[in-house]
């Protein structure tokens, strides 16, 4: 591989890690604020924050045209479908520790690989499909763990949904989001979910404390900023090899989970981890080998 060639996948890769990264923080924040609260009220916060980091770039900018669109029906349909991945995977994460939500979340780049062969005709090999079968064992052998030990069963099912509502919203930069610009994409998934959050939330207001309004709004922001990253690597490479920066995620999932909740993984929870972590390999492998 040249360096001309290795330049911009690299690139890439770093950005979608550094994205995962920024969302396992703000998840965090949320999640250590949250409690006590209706969730539609945090997260009618935390997506209003999420449109903080677009629109503190088109002020930098001193321009607004980045969001000029004329595809408003792509746009409200993401939003809506933002308003039910943010319902389905911040609750998910609330209600259960990192360690386990994050590595059942990350069926979502399995989906993503899927609907990427079925939709956007992407080549399935002998990498993908072991990547799929390795991952898929992972998840199901932490969501069964979790059931067995009694961990929140609204939570794992929430996040299991959540993970195909991710794929979709994923697919949908593939195949609709070459005209728009990654601002564009950003900034009108957050805004209609927020409005959603907020319309939802008039019936739920309730006090909240200054710290506690401030996590979950620096967790907001973080999230926006992530997704940010995230659009900009999705727009520029294959879906199914851009996903498997997903995977880091479950790293810093057992990190923050150990280091901030003092929760211990279990082997079950390793095991699984170290599967999901191994089928993302095989597709970079794959990736580097094909260069």
């Amino acid at each position: 591989m040249t360096p001309a060639q290795l330049r911009k996948p690299t690139i890439v890769y770093l950005i979608g890690f550094v994205a995962y990264f920024i969302f396992s923080i703000g998840d965090t924040l949320i999640k250590i604020a949250a409690e006590g609260y209706a969730f539609t009220l945090v997260f009618a916060i935390s997506t209003s924050a999420g449109c903080l980091p677009v629109l503190g770039y088109l002020l930098y900018k001193k321009s607004f045209s980045q969001i000029v669109t004329k595809n408003y029906t792509l746009h409200i349909a993401r939003g809506i479908l933002m308003a039910a991945v943010a319902y389905s995977i911040l609750k998910g994460i609330i209600l259960l520790p990192l360690s386990i939500a994050y590595p059942i979340l990350l069926s979502a780049p399995v989906f993503l690989t899927i609907m990427g062969v079925i939709f956007l005709r992407e080549k399935l090999n002998i990498y993908k499909v072991l990547s799929l079968i390795i991952a898929m064992i992972g998840v199901i052998l932490i969501s069964g763990f979790s059931f067995n030990q009694g961990y929140n069963k609204e939570g794992i099912i929430l996040l299991l949904i959540g993970s195909i509502l991710v794929a979709v919203l994923d697919l949908t930069v593939r195949l609709f989001g070459q005209k728009e610009t990654t601002i564009a994409l950003s900034f009108y998934n957050l805004l209609f979910a927020a409005i959603i959050f907020v319309l939802l939330s008039l019936n739920s207001l309730q006090p909240i404390m200054f710290l506690d309004l401030a996590a979950i709004t620096a967790g907001g922001f973080l999230d926006g900023l992530g997704m940010l990253l995230l659009v900009f690597a999705l727009k520029n490479i294959e879906a199914s090899y851009v996903s498997i920066t997903h995977y880091s995620q479950i790293l810093y999932g057992l990190i923050i989970g150990y280091l901030i909740f003092s929760h211990v993984p279990s082997y079950v929870e390793i095991i699984g981890s170290a599967l999901i972590i191994l089928s993302g390999y095989l597709i970079y492998f794959k990736l580097n080998d094909s260069n």
